[in-house]
């Protein structure tokens, strides 16, 4: 009984040796499947594939640089490619695999400066192929496949970040872009973009403070001052766009459009709404709001005569206070006072008669809002000239009236 004892010991030790022998032998075949001239990456990967899942071989570092090398191969065959899901990733993984069993591998400098670098690049581009062909969600997945396996990459954390904001993934956007706020990635297109996001989610504050951030990091830059003032008129904060835009207009002076929208501003402030659009009471700031209104806009106009908005809104701001001092003649009963009255109205509705005038002239009658202004603009000249009296203007006029 005792020898045959030593017997059975000697059999399954010889047979679990056979058995190590014949696993570490599918490693080679695997390799050998791989290589030229075969190139039968269907059976190497079945090989290498039964190779990983045994003890013996699995804790090699050949195995997983030979399971690197037949997936990277599979991702680029035409013929086998369908047989691996992400086979870059696991091409990755398998060679990150044979660096941590054995970091000085004969293979070691080979994986590092030529193989993971390689699928890393395989793996942003189709990230990219995929965002230009408008599949953002596809695109998303690539680079969050780079970021996993290689984290802290700024171009690849940015790409996320966008194609998550434009496949709708708003949380993930908002992260990624708060990771490049906190890795210093100083761009403006970041903080934009993240208020942006902030922004159709309906949260305003955010976008603000978002945007205020960035302004601490670059206090300088136009961009992030116009959409500070954007979101601030959006919100209704005119009191505060009225600095930021001061503010903006001493960096830029020769730029039209912020007078244009500095002008708007306050012409907003002595002109307020409510919340059904209805005029509210005239505020007690209400001559200086205007005085600094009508300043704004022939600042624009000096810089550019023929911005057709900036006449326009100079223009009907010379009109409505034409028609208030009108109202106040009205009310006049004594005769003297009265014609007084009314003449200075006169001289302001003519004031406001060359502005809008040269508004209808430049309109460009190209969108939607300019439309819009080219009505108002024929509707306050057709009120104009039937109080000037100038009924062949009045005429021309109203042959120019769209037909809607």
């Amino acid at each position: 009984m005792k020898m045959k004892r030593v017997h059975l010991i000697a059999l399954i030790i010889c047979l679990s040796n056979s058995f190590a022998f014949s696993q570490k032998a599918k490693v080679q075949t695997a390799f050998n499947y791989y290589k030229e001239p075969y190139q039968q990456f269907d059976k190497a990967k079945e090989a290498i594939d039964e190779a990983i899942l045994n003890e013996s071989s699995n804790s090699l570092a050949k195995t997983w640089y030979y399971r690197g090398l037949i997936y990277q191969a599979l991702s680029g065959s035409e013929k086998y490619g369908n047989l691996c899901d992400k086979c870059l990733k696991v091409a990755f993984e398998s060679f990150a695999k044979a660096i941590q069993l054995d970091p000085k591998n004969e293979w070691a400098e080979e994986i590092k400066l030529v193989r993971i670098p390689y699928i890393t690049n395989a793996i942003f581009q189709e990230g990219v192929k995929a965002f230009k062909e408008q599949k953002f969600n596809d695109a998303l997945i690539s680079f969050e496949t780079i970021n996993t396996l290689n984290p802290g990459d700024t171009s690849v954390i940015l790409n996320s970040a966008y194609s998550a904001e434009r496949s709708g993934q708003s949380e993930k956007a908002k992260r990624y872009y708060n990771d490049l706020i906190e890795m210093k990635y100083n761009d403006d297109k970041i903080y934009l973009s993240l208020a942006n996001v902030y922004k159709k989610g309906g949260d305003t504050t955010s976008a603000l403070t978002t945007i205020r951030n960035g302004r601490k990091s670059m206090p300088d830059n136009m961009n992030l001052m116009l959409a500070e003032i954007n979101i601030l008129l959006s919100s209704g904060k005119n009191a505060e766009a009225t600095q930021a835009l001061d503010e903006a207009i001493r960096k830029d002076p020769n730029n039209q459009n912020l007078y244009l929208a500095l002008g708007s501003t306050y012409d907003n402030l002595a002109n307020p709404k409510d919340a059904a659009g209805k005029d509210s009471p005239k505020p007690k700031e209400f001559e200086n709001y205007s005085g600094k209104a009508e300043e704004s806009y022939l600042k624009g106009l000096a810089i550019n005569p023929d911005n057709y908005e900036l006449n326009y809104n100079l223009g009907v701001l010379y009109f409505n206070q034409a028609a208030e001092l009108n109202n106040q003649a009205n009310g006049i009963k004594d005769n003297v006072l009265y014609e007084k009255a009314k003449a200075k109205a006169d001289a302001k509705f003519k004031l406001s008669e060359p502005y809008l005038e040269k508004a209808l002239d430049k309109n460009p009658k190209g969108t939607e809002e300019d439309l819009m202004l080219y009505d108002g603009t024929l509707n306050s000249l057709k009120q104009l000239y039937v109080r000037t009296n100038e009924m062949e203007k009045y005429n021309k006029i109203k042959e120019l009236t769209r037909t809607k």
